[in-house]
């Protein structure tokens, strides 16, 4: 009989041979999609494909799990706030596909931390190239072959396209970056050489436009000059790759080259003409060396400089994780000694926001506006750990009066009370927590007397 059970149960095994094919099958397919930095373990997304939020957060993950599997960052702990920053997406926008992957017992969470459930990896990235790969495939295919163009000009831009789609065939890319003492998988961790163009996958976002346009600029010129050896490439072309790669502002692209002609040279031609290109020159070549090897080492030996906009402080947008805001709340009530009761019929903890659930009761507009940002200031503060909150935002969602808000920035006790950016990033200075406080313990006995 137990001989029997065994050999049912043996179907449930499978070799090693078998898990590490599997395995194999999984990086194939991974590898359209995301890359793996060598020395720190960072995913890249591709940015070839126009990824949805879900779609951002479930590849980051299985991108963390194969740099688990390599021996990188495998005591890092993915949180919701590590994931919305690497992928460049806002709590705000995060928390909803977050959930909604949880509850499609896709991806699962254990304190605080998320991880994609390994039988579900090859499912998602099935769907993935089923929706960006074979649907793109499959409509080349009904559209036929495109009509040869009559015109010179479309003849000359094929010729140069084809250029480019020939450039990850040549074998003679590793010697070049070998010269410049730059490993090949360091290099395709930069840029994504697709069937038609040279993508930046990452290190050209700068401060301003200015500084994007010039890095950018840098890294795919360098790269097309490693690739083919020319440093001449058609402007159409190039901003192309420029908008596929994400750049912003491009309109702004050839104000911005006429202050760095020592690196890049606009060479025009008459109006018009296709032919108008853009020439990296020998210093530019260089700077572009210079700052493929910054964001391979994270060094910062690029030494370009860029005027800087000055820019308004802005809050960041609120979140906490629930258990931590149930554990916060708890903690605020017992070393203020408030009934934790209190609170929670007094305001709406939300992780994404704060709302208080009955107005102060304040016939001047000022003084009720200033009371309110002062309860859910010191709240945010204490309970969210949120040190700076949009003033105008927050009045707004709780449904008080936010008019001449900018009027406030005479008032004595906001003055006192409060940074002066009511409309931007306002906090609570340290006599305004302290008041605060009291103006708190006393509203919520308000309250409580007015129930009775």
């Amino acid at each position: 009989m137990e001989e029997d059970r065994l050999n049912i149960l043996k179907d449930l095994l499978v070799s090693e041979e078998h898990t590490l094919e599997e395995l194999k099958i999984l990086v194939e397919k991974s590898k359209t999609f995301l890359k793996i930095e060598s020395k720190s373990g960072n995913i890249i997304l591709s940015s070839e494909f126009d990824f949805t939020v879900l779609e951002r957060i479930a590849l980051y993950l299985i991108g963390s799990y194969f740099s688990k599997e390599l021996g990188l960052n495998e005591e890092e702990q993915i949180t919701s706030r590590s994931i919305g920053d690497n992928i460049n997406v806002a709590q705000t926008t995060l928390s909803g596909p977050l959930g909604e992957l949880v509850r499609k017992k896709i991806i699962e969470q254990k304190n605080n931390s998320y991880a994609i459930k390994y039988y579900e990896i090859n499912n998602f990235l099935d769907a993935l190239v089923e929706k960006y790969i074979t649907k793109k495939t499959n409509l080349k295919k009904r559209l036929g072959r495109p009509r040869k163009s009559k015109s010179r000009k479309k003849i000359v831009n094929s010729k140069k396209e084809a250029e480019v789609i020939n450039l990850e065939e040549d074998n003679f890319i590793e010697e070049r970056l070998k010269e410049q003492n730059i490993e090949k998988n360091d290099f395709d961790s930069i840029y994504n050489i697709s069937a038609w163009h040279i993508i930046i996958l990452r290190g050209f976002k700068g401060s301003t436009y200015a500084e994007s346009h010039i890095k950018s600029m840098l890294l795919l010129m360098t790269a097309y000059k490693l690739l083919t050896n020319k440093d001449e490439i058609n402007s159409s072309l190039i901003r192309k790759m420029l908008q596929q790669s994400g750049v912003p502002n491009l309109p702004a692209l050839t104000t911005t080259l006429k202050n760095f002609t020592t690196f890049i040279i606009h060479k025009r031609r008459a109006i018009g003409s296709t032919k108008t290109s853009y020439g990296l020159t020998a210093l530019g070549f260089r700077e572009g060396i210079v700052l493929i090897k910054d964001i391979i080492n994270h060094t910062s030996d690029f030494k370009i400089e860029f005027k800087q906009k000055i820019r308004l402080e802005r809050a960041k947008p609120i979140y906490i994780d629930y258990n931590i805001l149930q554990k916060n709340i708890s903690e605020f009530a017992k070393e203020y000694k408030i009934e934790e009761e209190k609170l929670k019929l007094t305001f709406d903890f939300q992780t994404d926001n704060l709302r208080l659930l009955k107005k102060p009761k304040e016939k001047i507009r000022k003084t009720q506006q200033i009371k309110a940002l002062m309860l859910l200031g010191i709240v945010l503060k204490k309970i969210y750990h949120v040190d700076s909150f949009n003033g105008k935002t927050l009045l707004k969602y709780n449904n008080i009066t936010y008019d001449r808000l900018d009027l406030l920035d005479g008032n004595k006790d906001y003055d006192n009370y409060f940074s002066k950016k009511s409309k931007t990033a306002m906090e609570l200075n340290h006599a305004g927590q302290i008041e605060a406080i009291q103006r708190l313990k006393k509203f919520l006995d308000e309250e409580e007397n007015g129930k009775k």
